[in-house]
């Protein structure tokens, strides 16, 4: 059975970045972005567990969020990273840089 997070292509995904907001032990907390290869359009989904589940197995492309400005996402992440107890500012920095090289505004 595929998967989004373990094979985005077979969803029309291309996989951009994410951040693991876990402590990384049997867990996941995970904001993940794409782009949609039909239009270019970035999205992003969150999910989080245990080691169990595999991320975003039981998530739909049409579940996932729009991204409609690099200032918006930028936000979303800073709440992200005020509500988390590890430090991501690095993780952050580096998706935004790469989201503003691909073209996001």
């Amino acid at each position: 059975m595929s998967y989004m997070y373990g094979d985005p292509e077979k969803f029309g995904l291309t996989t951009v970045g994410e951040i693991d907001w876990s402590s990384g032990s049997y867990e996941f907390d995970l904001t993940v972005v794409w782009q949609r290869k039909f239009d270019g359009v970035f999205v992003y989904g969150e999910d989080s567990g245990c080691s169990c589940p595999a991320p975003f197995e039981s998530t739909g492309v049409d579940e996932l969020t729009q991204i409609t400005s690099l200032e918006s996402f930028k936000q979303h992440l800073a709440e992200r990273r005020r509500d988390g107890y590890y430090d991501r500012s690095d993780e952050v920095a580096r998706l935004l840089e790469r989201l503003h090289g691909l073209g996001l505004r």
